[in-house]
């Protein structure tokens, strides 16, 4: 009898659950300091299977309508990535050193000047002490030298990028001339495997919620560019680039993707110009954001917005932007592992955000 207990307990009881979840704590540490650590490894992987599953689409078009073999329509999709990709990332860089020269030269005098003129028309209500207070210079606001340094960081990381994009390109390619065999391996399991129509769904989902961003983020890109162009704000084709890459982060990357134009336009055209252009970004983002994009994928994966902006938060922690970009479809497949777990499946209940289908209990 006694041993029954005892083995009740350890199942059961306080002590099982609090030795049970003391191992959970312990393995997530683990885990996420192992991945911490594999980030040379991990990110090459994942940003192939990111471009994979983006352009899976266009290896099927050709396929379908212009008749390629796979293997063909494979090679076809995977140049057409590279030339995209080394011609963006080429044009970036030598905007990169445009910009250096810009910054040091006219954007630092009128950046100044703009600094004094506001602290004159302070002067003159009286708030100029309080002001001078809390900024005493320009470079307490915007530190020319150190977004400089910023710029030669992320041209070494675009220049480290294009060295490993040969190995992230093979790997894509892999992917891409796989995944029929892949996906016929997977329907092929019995449809009493646990997960397996939950795996599919999740995978069908991450795909669409890939290429409706993508659209999105061309929209978004393209519009930034015409509006800044219209308004002779100088770089224009960066920050349409910036503002594309960025509509991948839900909700933060829109809101610092439209920064840096903002603080162009009003420190080369002035107030007026810097008030257009942030409208301009509002409009953008909540026309795609929270218009089309719904409209096109609505609740797509039920996971609650405040975790989608911690998941973004403690991924780009873990792997800096490549991790924030893949925020969305890692916490989806976490999501999903979680849903097919005894022990943690009510971890997923909390960050479900699916419609309650019973309304009388809430």
């Amino acid at each position: 009898m006694q041993e029954q207990d005892d083995n009740r307990q350890l199942q059961g009881g306080p002590l099982g659950d609090g030795a049970r979840a003391l191992i959970i704590g312990a393995a997530a540490l683990v885990i996420i300091f192992g991945l911490r650590q594999a980030q040379p490894v991990i990110i090459p992987v994942l940003m192939a299977g990111f471009l994979a599953i983006i352009s899976y689409s266009v290896t099927g078009l050709l396929r379908r309508f212009l008749r390629f073999p796979h293997w063909l329509a494979v090679v076809a999709t995977v140049a057409f990535d590279f030339v995209v990709l080394y011609a963006v990332a080429s044009l970036i860089q030598f905007l990169a050193m445009d910009m250096k020269a810009t910054l040091q030269g006219e954007f630092s005098v009128r950046f100044n000047e703009l600094y004094n003129d506001t602290m004159a028309w302070l002067g003159t209500i009286g708030l100029e002490e309080s002001a001078r207070a809390i900024v005493a210079s320009p470079q307490d606001l915007f530190d020319v030298n150190k977004v400089l340094s910023i710029t030669q960081t992320i041209t070494g990381q675009i220049v480290s990028l294009l060295s490993t994009c040969t190995l992230v390109l093979i790997l894509m390619t892999f992917f891409l001339g796989e995944a029929p065999l892949f996906l016929r391996n997977l329907r092929a399991l019995p449809n009493s495997t646990k997960g397996k129509d939950d795996f599919l769904r999740a995978l069908q989902g991450i795909q669409k919620y890939l290429f409706i961003k993508t659209v999105s983020s061309v929209a978004t890109g393209l519009l930034v560019w015409g509006m800044c162009e219209w308004l002779n704000v100088p770089f224009a084709f960066l920050w349409a680039v910036l503002a594309f890459v960025l509509n991948y982060i839900p909700t933060i990357g829109s809101i610092v993707a439209a920064i840096p134009g903002i603080v162009m336009a009003l420190t080369m055209n002035g107030w007026g110009c810097a008030m257009l252009i942030a409208a301009g970004y509002l409009f953008i983002n909540c026309a795609i954001g929270n218009g089309i994009e719904p409209l096109f994928l609505g609740k797509q994966f039920g996971i609650a917005t405040s975790v989608v902006i911690l998941s973004v938060i403690f991924w780009g922690w873990m792997w800096g932007p490549c991790g924030m970009l893949l925020a969305v479809p890692i916490s989806v497949l976490i999501k999903l592992a979680l849903e097919n777990s005894e022990d943690l499946s009510w971890v997923a209940k909390i960050v479900d955000d699916e419609p309650d289908k019973n309304p009388e209990h809430s």
